[in-house]
């Protein structure tokens, strides 16, 4: 099973960006994941470039889903053990899957793929495109972890439903 996995960082083109938040969205529509480092635990506004500044910090949930970075490891391992079966993360960009793979270090789950689907081939893909862009509107804006994770994971259904009308097309 796919999850859908997006995070917002202090900036793009930065040469040691910091985690701002993260989302891992299953493909099956269970419970997802979502959690933010406040503000002084491993990141700071002098961190963040204009764009975060201006895009991601003021729509952050904040609240209930912040979390200690010294304990987001554990609590990454145990919503990773909630799921079923085998997993695999699907994400736009390496910056993103680096971040998980920083966070579980030698504690990768075993139901964890090694690899991620590389969902940076599907923008270009009409289907996607618009299934996600569908998706954004002024209470889900896009560059929240948790509203583009969920985005993505529409525009990968209305690909995949895409993909399976035209495999029936040409039986």
């Amino acid at each position: 099973m796919l999850i859908f996995f997006d995070t917002e960082f202090t900036g793009l083109g930065q040469p040691n960006p910091k985690l701002i938040s993260l989302a891992l969205v299953p493909a099956d529509g269970s419970s997802p994941f979502y959690a933010e480092i406040a503000e002084g635990d491993g990141w700071v506004c002098n961190d963040c470039n204009s764009f975060v500044l201006r895009e991601v910090l003021p729509i952050l949930k904040g609240g209930k889903y912040i979390v200690p970075s010294t304990e987001l490891c554990d609590i990454l391992l145990a919503w990773f053990t909630g799921m079923p079966r085998s997993v695999q993360v699907a994400c736009d960009s390496v910056i993103d899957f680096r971040f998980l793979k920083n966070i579980l270090d030698v504690d990768w789950p075993n139901k964890l793929e090694k690899q991620y689907f590389d969902l940076s081939t599907l923008i270009t893909n009409n289907v996607y495109d618009q299934a996600v862009n569908r998706y954004y509107t002024q209470d889900c804006p896009p560059h929240n972890a948790l509203t583009d994770a969920q985005a993505y994971r529409l525009g990968w259904l209305a690909w995949m439903d895409a993909k399976k009308l035209a495999n029936k097309e040409k039986d």
